[in-house]
């Protein structure tokens, strides 16, 4: 018996590839592993999208579900994490299609992120949570969820392109011309908390 086969829990599963693989052979534990370790970020691109925390959690919980089903056809070529979060924005904007987004504050999608304790950040959120929260609500749900998947995420254009299916020049077409709407929007409100960072 290898080492990894006898070792279960969180320990054996230290690599995201070896819980994938894990994952597919049927451990339970290692598809738990991935949801823990994805989850919290998971959640905040969709809250980002839909704008309604509860409308997230649904797009989640079927995001997992879809993913766990699909593990046989996940080829392996980007990282699962990529592979899960096209699964959430599609999941996502097949829900706005079928239901107006509503605004949400930044402290909403702050709230659903792990660990996040920056005070400043916390402050920022509140003070223009609302406002920014509008205005991304008026953004087309392509420049939205790129926005969302590159600000509050941090994930690479590279990994955005992935999971949203398209160009790395589109991903930074959109990027720029969101950022321009929302600067346009806010006006120069942030420039003050910016420049008090």
């Amino acid at each position: 018996m290898s080492h990894t086969a006898h070792v279960r829990g969180a320990a054996a599963y230290l690599d995201e590839a070896a819980a994938v693989a894990a994952a597919r052979r049927g451990e339970r534990a290692a598809f738990e592993w991935l949801v823990r370790r994805h989850q919290p970020r998971a959640l905040a691109v969709a809250v980002g999208v839909l704008h309604n925390v509860e409308d997230a959690r649904d797009a989640c919980q079927e995001a997992f579900l879809r993913a766990f089903r699909g593990l046989a056809r996940f080829d392996g070529e980007s990282r699962f994490s990529t592979w899960l979060y096209r699964i959430v924005v599609n999941l996502c904007i097949d829900k706005l299609r079928h239901k107006p987004a509503a605004p949400v504050a930044l402290d909403d999608v702050a709230g659903v992120l792990a660990g996040d304790d920056d005070p400043f950040r916390a402050v920022a959120g509140l003070e223009l949570g609302g406002r920014i929260g509008a205005a991304l609500a008026t953004l087309s749900e392509a420049h939205r969820t790129t926005l969302v998947l590159r600000e509050v995420q941090g994930l690479s254009y590279q990994e955005i392109a992935a999971a949203m299916r398209c160009s790395l020049g589109t991903v930074m077409s959109r990027l720029f011309n969101a950022r321009r709407r929302l600067q346009a929007l806010l006006g120069d409100e942030e420039q003050p908390l910016a420049r008090a960072a």
